[in-house]
């Protein structure tokens, strides 16, 4: 025994070490006061942390932002995870740019442990699943969707729910049941507090699948409660995010998506060639033309020994002591594959019928799910590779030629792919196909692990820590030199510095720039506000925020046109008062017929106001006293009853007050805020205080309240012991 743990030693240092080296590229931006700004990193997710961490430090609420769409439910639109504990206190007490690298990284870490501590819950031997983990954590997808911040935090929480329902379903001991209970519920409520309902929707999944697995081997049923309760305990403690997002949610665009909008971004099943050749395609991946510039969305290739493994346990299926579990995982990365089919795949057509799911959209994100799968087979793979090198076993030369093959397949296809480049053919049917210069080296690539895993195969001791420093370099290069592309790691000074904005804007101003996403969102952090604004949910809104009437209405004070930017005439101020209010069942059509500096067009009849009048104006004044994010105030002087109107979006969360009189707050111009406001002098408060967020609060500390109880009563919950049927090895569980 003592002669074993000396010879794994190393091979877990190594692995370590690794995996330490894959870790650099997230800590590089850290450590030089840099960035990453990638897509979505500086087009969405920071500028939102900047908002979230200016109200942090203001005292402002974090839950509204006049910044973007003339107005948004930030918080409820979910995509900075604003109640996650680790995210108020990063942004609470750290400058932005330190803050939102730890945050990145800190995902990466909790992904490397967790699937780590699974594998290990799994019976895997500590080399093997080090390994797992190592392939997972930087797998193509979770280093391809490194600008996806809340995506990849959720994908995190995945493997530490499966060790929590496997010791859960599984376990003799009560105080280890409830533990895993409690862990079970936090990390449901720490994944929903992240934001991001789609991978829990993908959680489910796996979960499911491995619920089934272990019933299928044993597991008593009368547990499966006891997990239902602890997800049910979870969603109710992450209800401080999911209900403002189901609030945010029912007024989005995406209640009135079509199937093919739900269905957009399936994957192509011609993807699977990736696993043999993975520049096969000119752009890495093969989509139609107008998905094609998102390749974060379809990468299948999860490494070469990935591929290789696929091989090397079919070569020794008979010698397999887990064929069990390696049932169960090819089943998951089937499974998984179909759905990331979408489409093509037909199943995940049926399923976006579905209340919830038909509101989702890329398929091709189950993805995510395969390459686990994919992950825990590379591990049993590698297990069974450095058995039989400890052993000093040697398999005959003859008996490796299955390790040729997927050499073989790679090698064809990146031929048939340089001879098909070109032609006229691969252009009718939609293909970019990469020239062999492009494509043979990552078929070299598949041959040298190849060649590695059969050398182990013959009992070549050092075969295996370069196949382990092979592995890191293959998938650390494939997914870095994506991440890293096009130099996005930036200073956030000269980010900002570079933002596409007017040269003569001054702060507070109302711009809308020609494109949601980009540079043009970085105006955030110059003060600036934009319309519309990218965002992950969109605000439904019934005027066209692109309509140069729109813009006049909204207060827009410059707009993109072309390469320059103009000045919009008329643009009506931050708040006036109007006499003559006009009910319209048609505001798109009727805001066209009015004079919007006299008449204001409402969703329903306002008592004491005209519908019409000839007589001169007589507004009477408005003058602001505060402007902060879900807090405006406003001293007005009126002669008459007056509409008072806000550039500011109405959602149902806004509280008016006219001095301490509470005043309904009203729907202008169809997306718009507004009240009434009586003749004379008054202070009226506008305050943004939704139900959805302060019932959330109220049943997310309940429910903490009750998960505290749970513990303290824990013997009462899982009963007496059971007795399980044995693994595959021949051990009880724990």
């Amino acid at each position: 025994m003592t002669g074993t743990r000396v010879l794994l030693r190393p091979q877990v240092r190594l692995i370590a070490l690794c995996c330490a080296a894959l870790l650099v590229p997230l800590f590089l931006p850290l450590l030089t006061g840099r960035v990453f700004t990638k897509d979505d990193l500086a087009a969405l997710h920071l500028p939102f942390r900047y908002l979230y961490r200016e109200a942090l430090r203001a005292g402002d609420s974090f839950l509204w932002t006049p910044a973007y769409r003339s107005g948004l439910y930030l918080y409820g639109e979910g995509e900075a995870g604003m109640a996650h504990p680790l995210h108020l206190l990063l942004y609470r007490f750290l400058p932005l740019g330190p803050a939102f690298n730890l945050e990145i990284i800190s995902t990466y870490i909790a992904m490397l442990m967790g699937t780590g501590l699974l594998l290990r819950r799994l019976e895997l031997p500590a080399e093997a699943a080090a390994f797992g983990a190592m392939a997972f954590t930087f797998s193509g997808f979770n280093l391809f969707n490194l600008m996806h911040v809340n995506h990849i935090a959720a994908v995190a929480h995945m493997p530490w729910l499966l060790l929590g329902t496997h010791v859960l379903l599984t376990s003799r001991d009560r105080r280890r049941c409830a533990w895993a209970f409690a862990g079970v519920a936090l990390a449901v409520g720490s994944q929903l507090l992240v934001g991001n309902p789609q991978y829990v929707w993908l959680t489910l999944v796996v979960l499911g699948f491995m619920v089934l697995c272990l019933l299928y081997a044993g597991a008593p049923s009368s547990r499966v409660p006891l997990l239902l309760a602890a997800g049910m305990l979870g969603a109710l403690i992450g209800a401080v995010q999911l209900l403002p997002t189901l609030d945010f949610a029912r007024e989005s665009t995406r209640v009135t998506w079509s199937q093919d909008q739900a269905l957009s971004f399936s994957l192509s099943p011609l993807n699977v060639v990736q696993l043999w050749s993975p520049f096969a395609f000119q752009f890495r991946i093969h989509a139609p033309a107008s998905e094609a510039f998102i390749v974060h969305e379809f990468i299948v290739y999860n490494g070469a020994f990935c591929t290789v493994a696929l091989f090397w346990l079919a070569l020794r299926w008979r010698q397999r002591t887990r064929r069990g579990l390696l049932i169960a995982l090819f089943a998951l990365a089937g499974i998984s594959f179909v759905l990331a089919m979408g489409r093509y795949g037909g199943v995940y057509v049926w399923l976006a019928h579905l209340p919830g799911l038909r509101t989702l959209r890329a398929p091709a994100r189950h993805l995510v799910l395969f390459q686990l799968a994919l992950s825990g087979i590379a591990a049993i793979a590698f297990e069974d590779v450095v058995g039989l090198v400890r052993r000093g076993e040697k398999i005959e030369i003859r008996r490796l030629w299955p390790m040729a093959v997927p050499v073989a397949i790679s090698v064809a296809a990146t031929l048939l792919a340089g001879a098909f480049s070109q032609s006229s053919w691969a252009a009718a049917h939609g293909l970019s196909l990469s020239s062999v210069t492009r494509a043979a080296p990552w078929s070299i690539v598949i041959a040298g692990i190849a060649g590695l895993v059969a050398m182990a195969g013959r009992g070549v001791p050092w075969a295996v820590p370069v196949l382990i420093v092979a592995v890191a370099f293959d998938q650390g290069f494939w997914g870095y030199s994506y991440a890293y592309r096009w130099g996005p790691v930036q200073r956030i000074a000269d980010l900002v510095a570079n933002a596409n904005v007017p040269p003569d804007a001054q702060r507070g101003d109302l711009i809308a720039p020609s494109i949601e996403g980009g540079l043009g969102n970085v105006a955030v952090l110059r003060g600036l506000r934009l319309t519309p604004g990218y965002t992950g949910l969109a605000s439904s809104s019934v005027l066209d925020p692109t309509d140069a009437l729109t813009q006049q209405i909204a207060g827009v004070a410059w707009r993109e046109s072309g390469t320059t930017w103009v000045r919009v005439p008329d643009s009506m101020p931050r708040a006036r008062l109007v006499s003559v209010a006009r009910y319209s069942i048609d505001v798109k059509a009727d805001a066209r017929r009015i004079d919007i500096s006299r008449v204001a067009l409402v969703d329903r009849p306002v008592q004491g106001l005209a519908e019409w009048s000839a007589e001169p104006d007589k507004h009477g004044s408005v003058r602001i006293m505060e402007d902060r994010p879900g807090s405006i105030v406003l001293e007005t002087t009126a002669a008459r009853r007056q509409l008072l109107t806000l550039t500011e979006r109405f959602h149902g969360g806004w509280r008016a007050m006219q001095d301490d009189r509470e005043r309904e707050a009203t729907r202008v111009y169809g997306d718009f805020l507004g009240c009434i406001v009586d003749p004379g002098r008054h202070l009226v408060r506008f305050t943004f205080a939704p139900a959805s967020f302060s019932a959330g609060v109220r049943t997310s500390l309940a429910s903490l309240a009750a998960l505290i109880l749970t513990l303290v009563s824990s013997t009462l919950l899982c009963g007496p012991r059971v007795t399980l049927i044995s693994t595959p090895s021949g051990k009880k569980p724990e």
